[in-house]
């Protein structure tokens, strides 16, 4: 099986290989789709969890087996057959990394373009939370929470 067949309808396909930049568990999706496959930067969409992809080139060839499910020995007497045998099914020189995709503001936008009604008072003001990267929370709420467990 080659990489790239060409069908009687005159259609190409490209077998490529997404890596996820995070652990990623497809099989609890109910729904996968792909915007822009031919793009220089595809989107990912699992259910309601966007990633965006990025084509790259690889060092190497990606190859793809199946479990083989009547492994044979060449000799009874001295091979032992695995527990775990695998076919080799097809391979490929394409490559998208793939990251989760996060929500930031337009540039030129302002926040008070979608103004967002404060909630109802609940006794203590709510502030915003503003941060520049995820250590920066981190080690924010690592004081917070130190400065509330002190009697």
């Amino acid at each position: 099986m080659s990489n790239a067949e060409t069908s009687s309808d005159g259609v190409e396909e490209v077998l490529v290989f997404a890596e996820f930049e995070d652990t990623v568990n497809l099989d609890k999706y109910n729904s996968i789709h792909v915007l822009g496959i031919e793009t220089k930067n595809p989107i990912f969409q699992l259910d309601d969890t966007f990633f965006t992809g990025t084509i790259e080139n690889p060092l190497g060839t990606f190859m793809f087996f199946e479990d083989d499910p009547s492994p044979h020995s060449t000799d009874a007497v001295f091979d032992k057959v695995p527990d775990k045998n695998l076919k080799y099914l097809c391979k490929t020189r394409k490559l998208i990394s793939v990251e989760h995709a996060y929500v930031t503001h337009k540039e030129g936008k302002s926040e008070t373009d979608h103004p967002v009604e404060a909630p109802e008072s609940v006794g203590d003001e709510i502030k915003r939370a503003d941060f520049k990267s995820i250590q920066e929370a981190i080690e924010k709420f690592k004081k917070e929470w130190a400065k509330n467990l002190k009697p």
